[in-house]
């Protein structure tokens, strides 16, 4: 795997995981592979406790209202 297909993938609006940091790029308009790329550092720092948040958002993201 090349980079450039890491970053085809990482760019797709389809789920890599749960879907998660696709769905916050799209809420708050951000890069859908910089989100997927912040997420992946954290939780390699820090794998425990962004786990954590990360499902959390997976129960709270879709109620949320767009704020744009």
């Amino acid at each position: 795997m090349n980079i450039d297909n890491l970053v085809r993938r990482l760019k797709r609006p389809k789920g890599v995981v749960c879907g998660i940091a696709a769905m916050m790029a799209d809420k708050f308009g951000w890069s859908r592979l910089w989100t997927r790329v912040v997420w992946a550092i954290a939780v390699i720092m820090n794998p425990a406790i962004s786990l954590l948040v990360y499902f959390a958002l997976a129960l709270v993201l879709p109620k949320w209202d767009p704020q744009y």
